[in-house]
């Protein structure tokens, strides 16, 4: 299995001197693979010149890959000018900037659930994800659905019932038993079985609901049983990412170490 990190989650400094300190502490912990998501405050693909340049720059003088891109892609209703921007702006201007940047996978997520909503939308969504996917595979991309809370995509029946009708293999899935929690407050044991065959990607995030609401806590000191997960995926043979989003709320700057010695500790 390989330890990746999100740069916004290593160090709370979005200003162009925090790439230096993110890969640093990475790097001395042994971490050089790295998920992009926000980096100097602003999400892919819309990172200012400067900053690409930066984070072209300094992936060489660190020695940092990068795995899968995301833009946060379909994060929007279902019906509405946003994800017409979604699939006719964002999709392409992020796999422009990923080929550029030598990724070649893609999250995306379950659009967001409204009041207006109907189970018959669900066809509407399979054809709009389908859609995504096979243009990106067309450009050699794969595509991997994150679970979200008060999306399409929030509890275990639900992402399995989008895997199933997207149905490519080139679609796979980003497990991330934070947000399953968060979404049905069952331990990981209910859903992975049945998702087990889609995964590609896993974030691995701790907590637990106080007063009504997920809090972000360091491995081992919530509920979502990081160690199990491992523990599970090693014994099924997953050999692919496992990336940490280990700020708690406020991010601490002793957060991603200690959640680091953590998991190197389950790896052992």
């Amino acid at each position: 299995m390989q330890v990746t990190a999100v740069t916004n989650e290593v160090y709370p400094d979005a200003t162009p001197a925090g790439l230096d300190k993110i890969f640093t502490r990475a790097t001395e912990a042994g971490v050089s693979l790295f998920e992009l998501r926000i980096v100097e405050g602003k999400r892919f693909p819309y990172f200012d010149a400067d900053a690409y340049e930066r984070l072209i720059a300094k992936s060489k003088a660190y020695g940092i890959t990068y795995s899968a891109a995301s833009p946060g892609l379909f994060k929007a209703p279902l019906r509405g000018e946003i994800m017409e921007l979604h699939r006719n702006h964002l999709l392409p201007m992020s796999m422009d900037l990923a080929d550029a940047m030598g990724i070649n996978a893609l999250i995306l997520f379950g659009p967001s659930r409204r009041p207006d909503d109907s189970e018959g939308d669900f066809n509407q969504i399979v054809d709009l994800i389908g859609a995504a996917v096979d243009t990106a595979a067309a450009r050699g991309f794969t595509v991997q659905l994150e679970n979200l809370p008060g999306s399409w995509a929030d509890t275990s029946d639900n992402c399995l019932a989008l895997l199933e009708a997207v149905g490519r293999s080139s679609f796979g899935y980003v497990w991330d038993t934070g947000n399953l929690y968060e979404a049905e407050q069952q331990h990981f044991r209910a859903g992975y079985n049945k998702l087990k065959p889609y995964i590609r990607n896993v974030h691995l995030k701790d907590g637990r609901i106080i007063d009504g609401k997920m809090v972000w806590q360091r491995y081992g000191e919530g509920v979502t049983d990081v160690k199990g997960q491992v523990e599970a995926l090693r014994a099924d043979g997953y050999t692919g990412t496992l990336v940490m989003e280990a700020a708690c709320q406020p991010h601490h700057l002793d957060d991603f170490p200690t959640s680091v010695k953590y998991l190197q500790s389950v790896l052992a």
